[in-house]
């Protein structure tokens, strides 16, 4: 049975380079989910002829339905894990760290509309960016959403539903609308006070 499943993640593997090689630079094993959609927008607010790109280094897996769009370059860290129907909008940098866990329906961006004039629509004032980097061990929650511009650090907790639009710093667990800190993860592993003397 081992022989076979080996085999099978082999052609697995060799199927998502010939569907969607020219987005991908790989550096191990990537399985990719049924229906997983690969959009590049490209000439987007003056990209002409960049690509999305995904950076993947091994062990990682795209749960069935997830959409990654854009221009820009997604990085996904060793071991790192996207649940079903994932929404990732790169149009400058996402960086993703090693062995995270990102829960289904969960959106990424880095971009936004811009919408600073009032005499033209939003859809012609183009967008504006800046990159998201997510450390390593982090767990995104049930369709959180983390803005552009955000640093989420080590260790991190997103809580379900959470719409995270600042920084996180390591270790802390975060959630609501907007994002607030409500606890830590290291805080719960100092283990129970002391009784006084």
């Amino acid at each position: 049975m081992r022989i076979y499943s080996g085999a099978l993640r082999r052609i697995s593997g060799k199927l998502a380079d010939l569907r969607y090689g020219r987005y991908l630079e790989k550096h191990g094993s990537l399985r990719i989910g049924p229906g997983v959609a690969f959009k590049s927008f490209i000439g987007l607010a003056g990209r002409e002829g960049k690509e999305l790109r995904l950076i993947a280094h091994g062990g990682n897996w795209i749960g069935a339905g997830t959409v990654l769009q854009g221009s820009g370059a997604i990085t996904l860290g060793a071991n790192s894990f996207f649940g079903e129907r994932c929404v990732i909008g790169c149009n400058e940098r996402i960086d993703i760290g090693r062995d995270v866990l990102v829960a289904q329906h969960v959106t990424i961006r880095d971009t936004d509309h811009s919408f600073e004039r009032t005499d033209i629509p939003i859809n012609k004032q183009g967008i504006s960016t800046a990159a998201v980097v997510i450390g390593d061990d982090v767990w995104l929650g049930h369709g959180a959403v983390i803005l552009k511009g955000v640093t989420i650090g080590k260790g991190a907790i997103v809580a379900a539903g959470a719409v995270v639009n600042r920084d996180v710093g390591d270790y802390d667990i975060v959630g609501g609308v907007p994002a607030r800190r409500i606890g830590s993860r290291l805080s719960q592993d100092e283990g129970p006070a002391a009784a006084p003397a």
